[in-house]
């Protein structure tokens, strides 16, 4: 409860006070995370002694939302408190900046994660895990697990931002190959953003940056390409539009099919297109969320949509979804197969 005094503080009302376990006047959240935290430090630091601070922070703050989700699943509700006896006067829960540092990466500032602009690290594209995937096109088996994994950081407080997603198409169920990793697309970028507050474009927000996006393999495998984009967005209400243009950076023609220097991929802009368009609605009262992904190329006709359909679980730390993708380009690998896909999974971030 938040003293009406104006100061921001929040104060226990008097007929609450926390469980036994756990430090008190902190929430069994904010424990929850410091614990896992100093686990995870001495992890990566022990695993990872040369990964930059701000990957690490990354991958920290991921590694403890699905923590705190498997503590969710198992019936474990780390907000919980309950009612006792407390003292007449009014005594601090936590400060608001607490708050905010543990509920920041699960509720951005934006109800539209793309968008938001919430300060340091904050969800970037949907985070999700997709235990049971289908698609008739698959080598190995037509089943698979699929996840994706996306974060933004804000840098020196100011409007540019370095964005990570990663996508990871595990073939969990093809026990005759050991249950491979049949593909992993990596996406780091960096843009600036300008918000629509900031933009007299009739209430626009435009991004302008520089992404590459590759899948780490050896020749002839690889597959890569970099980007510089455009994004221009619109919140309105209970709908977001955002629609993001690029242009391909040049490479040169490959002397020879081991060529690591050249172009993997000369022709992927026939089957991406120079543009797509987003859109997302927000339903029964912006609990569920409706979204449309379009993007192609008009001279070639190859393109690719993608629906996607979620509403809250887990307190709304999580949210149960499905999936349906159809087209060209869901993985660098098979850019140029035509491939039809139902996931239904887990959101983490939407």
């Amino acid at each position: 409860w938040r003293n009406p005094d104006g100061t921001g503080r929040f104060f226990r009302k008097p007929a609450l006070k926390l469980a036994s376990w756990g430090p008190p006047k902190r929430t069994r959240f904010a424990w929850a995370c410091a614990k896992i935290d100093s686990v995870l430090a001495v992890l990566f630091d022990q695993s990872f002694p040369k990964m930059p601070a701000s990957i690490a922070e990354m991958m920290m703050v991921l590694a403890r939302k699905i923590a705190v989700l498997a503590a969710l699943l198992l019936g474990c509700n780390p907000l919980m408190v309950h009612a006792q006896a407390a003292p007449d006067e009014p005594e601090a829960l936590w400060p608001e900046q607490d708050e905010d540092q543990g509920r920041r990466f699960f509720e951005a500032e934006d109800p539209y994660t793309i968008v938001n602009s919430a300060r340091g690290l904050s969800a970037h594209r949907p985070s999700y895990v997709h235990p049971l995937s289908w698609s008739p096109d698959l080598a190995g088996g037509n089943y698979e697990l699929l996840f994706q994994l996306s974060a933004k950081q804000r840098l020196f407080n100011s409007q540019f931002y370095f964005a990570y997603t990663q996508r990871s198409f595990w073939q969990l169920y093809n026990k005759a190959e050991s249950s491979p990793f049949r593909e992993t697309n990596y996406n780091p970028e960096v843009f600036y953003r300008f918000p629509p507050r900031r933009v007299n474009f009739g209430g626009w927000g435009v991004d302008v940056g520089f992404d590459h996006e590759s899948n780490g393999r050896s020749q002839p495998e690889s597959r890569s390409w970099n980007r510089v984009f455009a994004a221009a967005y619109r919140p309105v209400g209970k709908e977001l539009f955002y629609v993001k243009g690029w242009w391909r950076v040049p490479e040169r023609a490959k002397r020879s099919p081991e060529d690591p220097r050249g172009d993997d991929n000369p022709d992927i802009s026939d089957f991406y297109g120079y543009t797509e368009l987003h859109y997302q609605r927000q339903l029964d009262a912006g609990k569920q969320l409706l979204s449309v992904m379009l993007r192609g190329n008009p001279a070639t006709g190859r393109g690719a949509v993608e629906l996607s359909w979620s509403l809250p679980a887990a307190g709304r730390y999580a949210f149960l979804g499905v999936q349906l993708w159809h087209g060209y380009g869901e993985s660098l690998i098979d850019y140029n197969q035509e491939t039809t896909r139902l996931g239904i999974g887990i959101w983490l971030t939407r």
